[in-house]
């Protein structure tokens, strides 16, 4: 490549490189965010027939479909979901990649020859948070799936209320906010996969270049 050139595309690349990085970490601080909140906002809602437990419709907070599904109140000996680990892995995989990962990209903003550990760093991040995103918003499959296997508690929550409102008495719907987490994780996870790349690119340009450069020397 010609030094003009390489030049004008080192000088694009930065000016990229420093957007989408920046871009990068607004949206891995956001993502950070609505994982914690995921734990307080309704992910999903149960209603049944008239006269039934669940007759007025009930939201269940994240943290009863991750932890401890208790329903409307605590009461000693019934269980309605018992700890889910994939729902608890996609959502602490990708806060604490967020959280670690940001850290040491940010501490290697300016420092120079650090593409490749800030792109992998990036990577990392853009793979657990798309990750994080699938799990939960699958949320309401999974706390299907594991209400099936709850056998320790007095009364059966999957086949008394769960099933009847599956199929169709009255409803079992996944809230807004699992979709705000897939849209902004893919978002995110995206910007961060994409920003990985161009660090990468730029690092074996400059490393073509300093070749070819070095070949034409001696």
């Amino acid at each position: 490549m010609e030094l003009e050139k390489y030049q004008s595309t080192m000088a694009t690349l930065k000016k990229v490189v420093k957007i989408v990085g920046i871009v990068s970490l607004i949206l891995g601080l956001v993502m950070a965010v609505l994982l914690v909140l995921f734990n307080f906002m309704g992910v999903f809602t149960i209603q049944t027939l008239p006269g039934t437990k669940y007759q007025d419709p009930f939201t269940y907070p994240g943290w009863q479909a991750i932890y401890w599904g208790v329903g409307i109140q605590i009461i000693q000996g019934y269980t309605e979901f018992t700890f889910n680990i994939w729902t608890c892995l996609g959502l602490f995989i990708p806060l604490l990649a967020i959280i670690a990962c940001s850290i040491i990209y940010f501490n290697n903003l300016n420092r120079k020859g650090t593409n490749m550990k800030k792109a992998i760093l990036e990577i990392i991040m853009g793979v657990t948070i798309i990750f994080g995103a699938i799990m939960l918003f699958n949320v309401d499959n999974l706390a299907i799936a594991n209400a099936q296997t709850v056998t320790d508690s007095y009364a059966n929550y999957y086949l008394e209320y769960l099933q009847p409102a599956i199929n169709g008495e009255l409803s079992f719907t996944k809230e807004f906010y699992p979709y705000l987490i897939l849209v902004v994780g893919l978002i995110a996870g995206l910007v961060k996969l994409g920003n990985g790349g161009v660090l990468i690119y730029q690092k074996n340009l400059a490393k073509k270049h300093k070749q070819q450069t070095s070949k034409e020397t001696n």
